[in-house]
């Protein structure tokens, strides 16, 4: 499928050309777009930075003033305390100050060793108020050595009241275990020495509620750590330090003032990137149904417009193969294509008229040569049956004349002991040789007269009939014993018609002499009829050999014989024919004919005026 579509493409100068302008448009687009989208993720989160900056002041804000509440109230105790010392009072100014402010979760009030004495080396007044009721006990121990713990050290050793970082605070057999942020103050009496300190603690509950309070986004939260890395607050149970360093999350923080605690809102960038990772979702979708209506535009587009060109493409391969016979209309086009078109098809009329007159060339070429072939065959075949012409002629004149020179020496030698009857079959050898010889040079003279004429004068009135009784008395027969000459007409004596007698004669008695040659039994018959009042046929038939299907076309070519043994030179049936063409008829084999050999000679009873 693949190397299907690659062959496609590869074929398809429409495809390619809508591809190359898809990928161009979508390079362009996609950094467009990619800038777009970037500087949009980026003003996104500048601005979700902005907005969780101001939620994070404005958290901040509160709880400070939550700290704010709880220093005042810190304060404004301390100075009770120092005035009036005494384990009565201590128990109820640390619960006054729980009463008085419910913003404070609990309030410690401890002093140094053996501050009082008859309480012993620890004395710490501790209330706490648990959703409304406050519970007060007396705290200090060698297992709860307050002394030790950062709360109480850390305010005496700056010499001033202070935010401690938030420790977990468990005290054994009680039920505290819970993260303690606490406002520390030391105790100095007039005097300038340290008595012991007071510290309030923040409410949980509170402090949450203000955590909670603002939030833009589903899944963002607070986060209070303290300077150990510590969560001391959060408003989401499953956080953990690490959110802090998370990739995927936004985190703004700042420092509360006067403490070593760090405020952090976390906010996932799912929320952030919600409306914009939806907003993605459906451009880019928005962006393939475009490219693809692009795509589908642009193959229609470009394909209207390069079309032509493949008709052209087309075209010139059918020429290619040799086809030239459908050619290409004109365009009204007038753009490049339209221009490439029309040249294109002026191009393939004028290649179509040069391979036509090739063509003809070619044609006129073969002709030309095939001519020369058979001008050139003829003359070799004219040369051979001239030089088979001049042999045979040397052969039909040298055999006559040498048994006539025989017969004549016979008579010069031995003429008185020769009796009659051999000196009758002498003397009639002699002269039918003679008369051979003669009828030779005879139509070989005849055919060279008639070279280059083509008519003779026909002014002799002859009768049909006796026209075949001369030409029977110039045959001698040569087997008497056997054949028969017969004269049989089916005109009437009084049939005449106008003609060369001296050539109709000719005709006739070498058409009887041929019959005389070939036959040897049986009977040679001359005859004359009468089909229509405007011709008439004279007939010469034999019981002869026949002639072969074959050689019907052959027998009146100048020189062919049908058996070169046989007597003549082969001029005898095409002076015939030459003859009865000047006569104004014709001369035909009868090739129904199946007895032997029959030829018919038809001619007008008048020749035709010119």
């Amino acid at each position: 499928m693949r190397n299907k579509l690659a062959q496609q493409i590869k074929h398809s100068l429409s495809l390619k050309l809508s591809l190359s302008i898809l990928a161009f448009t979508v390079i362009i687009f996609m950094i467009t777009i990619g800038i777009i989208f970037f500087r949009s993720r980026h003003f996104v989160r500048q601005t979700a930075i902005e907005q969780n900056t101001q939620i994070l002041n404005n958290t901040a804000q509160n709880i400070m003033g939550l700290m704010g509440q709880v220093e005042v109230a810190t304060n404004n105790s301390a100075w009770l305390v120092i005035r009036k010392p005494q384990p009565d009072s201590i128990t109820s100014f640390s619960r006054r100050i729980l009463e008085l402010n419910p913003d404070v979760y609990g309030c410690s009030i401890s002093f140094e060793p053996n501050f009082f004495s008859d309480q012993g080396k620890y004395f710490s007044i501790y209330s706490v108020n648990e959703d409304g009721h406050i519970e007060t006990e007396q705290e200090g121990s060698e297992d709860y050595d307050y002394f030790n713990m950062a709360w109480y050290q850390e305010p005496i050793r700056q010499g001033q009241a202070c935010w401690v970082d938030p420790f977990r605070d468990y005290t054994p057999g009680t039920s505290y275990d819970m993260m303690i942020a606490c406002y520390c103050k030391p105790l100095i009496d007039n005097s300038g020495h340290t008595i012991g300190v007071i510290s309030a603690d923040l409410s949980q509950r509170r402090l949450s509620q203000i955590l909670s309070q603002e939030h833009f986004y589903p899944n963002a939260y607070f986060m209070i750590t303290g300077e150990n890395g510590n969560i001391f607050a959060t408003s989401n149970e499953n956080a953990l330090p690490d959110d802090l360093y998370r990739n995927d999350c936004l985190v703004v923080s700042q420092m509360l003032p006067n403490t070593n605690w760090k405020l952090s809102y976390i906010c996932p960038d799912k929320d952030i990137f919600k409306g914009y990772n939806q907003l993605v979702y459906i451009v880019v979708s928005l962006i393939i149904f475009g490219l693809v209506l692009m795509l589908a535009f642009s193959y229609f587009v470009v394909n209207r417009f390069v079309s032509p060109i493949k008709v052209l493409a087309n075209q010139a391969q059918k020429m290619a193969e040799g086809q030239f016979g459908k050619h290409l209309e004109h365009t009204k086009r007038i753009d490049e294509i339209g221009q490439l078109q029309n040249r294109f098809v002026s191009m393939q009329e004028s290649i179509a008229n040069h391979v036509s007159d090739l063509k003809r060339v070619k044609n006129e070429t073969e002709q030309q040569n095939q001519e020369l072939i058979t001008a050139k065959s003829m003359a070799e075949e004219a040369d051979r049956k001239k030089a088979a012409f001049i042999q045979d002629l040397s052969h039909q004149i040298r055999t006559p004349l040498n048994i006539i020179g025989g017969f004549t020496q016979v008579l010069r030698d031995a003429y008185e002991s020769i009796d009659e009857s051999e000196m009758t079959v002498i003397t009639h050898d002699i002269m039918q040789n003679s008369h051979t010889i003669t009828n030779i040079i005879d139509n070989w003279m005849r055919t060279l007269a008639l070279e280059g004429i083509d008519q003779v004068e026909c002014h002799d009135d002859v009768s049909c009939h006796e026209m075949c009784k001369l030409a029977a008395d110039t045959i001698t027969l040569r087997n008497p014993e056997t054949v028969t000459l017969q004269v049989a007409t089916t005109v009437p004596d009084s049939l005449h018609i106008i003609t060369d007698k001296e050539c109709l004669l000719k005709v006739l008695s070498e058409l009887l002499h041929n019959a005389n040659k070939f036959t040897q039994a049986g009977s040679i018959t001359i005859s004359c009829t009468q089909a229509d009042q405007q011709s008439v046929s004279f007939i010469v038939s034999d019981t002869g050999p026949g002639i072969a299907p074959d050689q019907h076309e052959n027998v009146f070519t100048q020189f062919t014989k049908l058996n070169d043994f046989n007597e003549g030179l082969g001029m005898g049936l095409t002076l015939c024919r030459k003859l009865a063409g000047l006569l104004g008829g014709r001369i035909t084999l009868d090739e129904t004919y199946t007895k032997g050999a029959c030829f018919v000679l038809t001619l007008p009873v008048s020749p035709a005026k010119t």
